[in-house]
């Protein structure tokens, strides 16, 4: 299912420690069925046929210049914080989430605009149940018919989707140490065949590292923690899957501030504040991926991926599951 992203690790990072030991996602758009390739990056793949195609994991945004329903929580201008300049913004932001109620509704519609620098553009919905369901359209007109019937689950990645979601809930207001493992394991079948983790911004080492390095003659320089790569992407894909949750996107929030490779910068979209979250090769694998969020309320607006040469546009509706099969939203 995934409609999230998928770049890949750079040739540096693979060849030092591998693909990442879990389960790929599948290909929602065209085959929703079949598995993708071994995932390089943390980011799922999603989009037409033959694409690994990338699928901002981030869910929640009324894009433009329209203000986001007041049950997705509105932005509390009281807010303060003590974090460093930079992430000053984030953390308020953050701050007030972690106290927002919950928005009313039993479901989140996400709408993904994406464009393809080779001018393709496809269009899905998704409905993201509180419960942890998942149904999923292609057009808006087919979701009545699809929220009506079985859930649409997402294959290997549907425990590790929810997992994803549990962990930046606990995110939010638990130890971010236990959050991050968590989070950064959360697609991971088997926890005992995990590489060790590692800690923000670390740069793996010791001899097995050396040694590859000097066969291959890469430079250490390149390779990035590959921790931060998994809690990068699942974290955008518990923003996805948990948008309408101000708890989710806190907890997002938290684990992505926690980078020093995640850069932060304010700026405007249309009028509306912006947060930009950018991801740097050492994160991503090859290029810049970065998650542009609305200041005040976290919600998702745009994901651009340098690596996989995409644009994706998020339209977020809080909504009941009756109104949906009722054609009511």
């Amino acid at each position: 299912m995934p409609h999230d992203t998928e770049a890949r690790l750079s040739a540096t990072l693979q060849g030092i420690v591998g693909d990442r030991p879990y389960a790929p996602d599948l290909d929602q758009i065209e085959s929703r069925g079949r598995k993708l390739r071994h995932r390089r990056m943390a980011w799922r793949a999603t989009a037409g046929t033959g694409f690994a195609a990338a699928v901002a994991a981030v869910a929640v945004l009324t894009t433009g210049t329209q203000a986001p329903a007041p049950n997705l929580a509105a932005p509390n201008s009281a807010a303060a914080s003590s974090a460093t300049a930079e992430n000053a913004p984030l953390m308020n932001l953050v701050g007030y989430l972690t106290t927002a109620p919950r928005p009313e509704g039993d479901a989140t519609l996400v709408l993904r605009n994406q464009v393809y620098t080779d001018g393709l553009k496809v269009a899905v919905w998704d409905v993201f149940a509180d419960n942890g369901d998942l149904y999923f359209a292609k057009t808006r007109g087919a979701l009545p018919a699809s929220v009506k019937g079985k859930p649409a689950g997402d294959g290997d990645s549907e425990a590790g989707r929810k997992k994803a979601v549990a962990a930046a809930e606990y995110a939010a207001k638990g130890d971010l140490n236990e959050a991050r493992k968590r989070m950064a394991l959360a697609y991971v079948k088997d926890p005992k065949t995990a590489p060790t983790l590692q800690a923000p911004g670390v740069k793996p080492s010791g001899p097995a590292i050396d040694e590859k390095l000097k066969a291959t003659g890469q430079d250490a320089s390149t390779v990035g923690n590959l921790t931060d790569n998994w809690v990068w992407g699942s974290s955008v894909d518990a923003l996805k899957a948990g948008a309408g949750s101000p708890t989710v996107r806190a907890g997002v929030l938290r684990l992505l501030g926690q980078m020093p490779e995640v850069k932060v910068e304010q700026g405007t979209i249309d009028g509306q504040p912006v947060l930009t979250l950018a991801a740097g090769a050492l994160i991503s694998g090859g290029g810049t991926d970065s998650l542009t969020i609305n200041a005040e309320t976290g919600l998702p607006i745009k994901y651009v991926s340098e690596s996989v040469g995409v644009t994706v546009n998020y339209t977020v509706t809080r909504v009941t599951l009756a109104d949906v099969a009722a054609g009511r939203f």
